[in-house]
């Protein structure tokens, strides 16, 4: 998860996910990129007409002349569809300077609170790239006291907290502290490394009912930094507690839980405990998206692409991945051995095979074997 604040009046809120090409010379097509998430503004009531409120930015720098536009809404027509009939659009409330990508408010909005979509399009010779912006409108801007009043819900494991709204399944946070423990239950049981800094870091899983509620809690994401905090979203939509433990159904939705769970125990926890190991881990991805084995896509800044190589492998060591394939051979925990043994090797390291994590999980009738 990525979080950039610019002033009191602007925050940006970039969660990239997907995979782009390396620029590797400026003679290959390069269209812009932009996140395939979301940036959001702040508008209040004394923003004047004419203020800047941000701006846009391009996950890689681009050589080329980008031109840059505002689309009005199209519900569905952006990739994670937080597009959708009867929003209200912002390009009636805001421009964007063609040139430097600046958002400006050109009129004042007509109600408040409320949120304003529209996508931003990013134009060159090579082609364009669209992204999601929300201006949230408030009467005023949020105050730091009341940024943690969204989270109704708290579970405080000792080494992560959990914070969920009210809108969240309560069942649903247990599951995820559950996991959580359970992916640290070899580091608990060894060096205690990770869990040290983890503590260290004041780490806490942010837990909201759906993305809509996500995107649009600015009061949280303008001040989560200066609480001290470094968090990491999931959503109760993502997750489904019997996806993992069936092996990864095609007909269930995948559970995130593994997924952003562990990208809090790496950025807040391995990255300082094992910097040996975090090195070999981005050295190993770098050779996977070489021979196109891990694809990242596009968005994905360079920085976090060993991070989500990471729980792509952690995925294949809990045995959801099964049913994809590589040069033939189906993604099973065995396979990957053969396929990446460094990657095997450090998450074998890291974390608690899929025997140990069912257990702790208390699965153990579920254990089939690799799958």
């Amino acid at each position: 998860m990525r979080k950039k604040n610019t002033s009191t009046k602007v925050i940006l809120f970039v969660i990239p996910i997907l995979f782009v090409s390396l620029f590797v010379s400026q003679s290959y097509a390069q269209k812009p990129i932009l996140t395939d998430e979301f940036d959001r503004f702040l508008v209040t009531k004394e923003t004047k007409v004419g203020d800047v409120i941000g701006q846009i930015e391009l996950v890689f720098p681009n050589p080329k002349k980008i031109t840059w536009s505002l689309v009005s809404p199209i519900p569905g027509g952006d990739r994670r569809h937080y597009l959708k009939e009867g929003q209200l659009d912002a390009t009636k409330i805001v421009v964007i300077d063609p040139n430097t990508a600046e958002i400006r408010l050109k009129e004042h909005p007509t109600e408040y609170p409320a949120h304003y979509y529209a996508e931003v399009r990013a134009t060159n010779e090579d082609g364009f790239m669209e992204q999601v912006i929300i201006i949230i409108t408030l009467e005023e801007t949020p105050k730091r006291e009341n940024a943690l009043d969204i989270f109704a819900q708290r579970i405080d494991t000792g080494l992560m907290r959990f914070f969920a709204t009210d809108t969240v399944e309560p069942k649903k946070i247990e599951y995820a502290a559950s996991v959580a423990s359970a992916l640290l239950s070899k580091d608990k049981r060894g060096s205690g490394r990770i869990s040290k800094y983890l503590k260290k870091k004041n780490v806490v899983m942010t837990i909201f009912k759906t993305f809509e509620e996500r995107n649009t809690s600015i009061s949280f994401y303008m001040h989560s930094r200066s609480l001290g905090l470094r968090t990491q979203d999931l959503e109760d939509e993502e997750i489904i507690p019997d996806y993992i433990r069936l092996g990864g159904p095609r007909d269930l939705r995948r559970d995130a839980s593994v997924e952003e769970i562990t990208h809090l125990i790496h950025r807040g926890g391995i990255m300082e405990a094992y910097p040996g190991v975090q090195v070999r881990l981005e050295h190993a991805t770098q050779e996977a998206i070489k021979r196109n084995f891990y694809r990242p896509q596009d968005g994905l800044p360079a920085d976090s692409f060993a991070d989500e190589y990471l729980a792509f492998g952690l995925d294949i060591l809990y045995g959801v991945r099964s049913h994809r394939s590589y040069n033939g051979k189906p993604l099973t925990p065995e396979n990957l051995k053969v396929i990446d043994p460094e990657l095997y090797d450090i998450l074998s390291f890291l974390f608690p095979s899929r025997e140990e994590f069912f257990k702790e999980m208390g699965w153990e009738k579920d254990l089939k074997g690799d799958r």
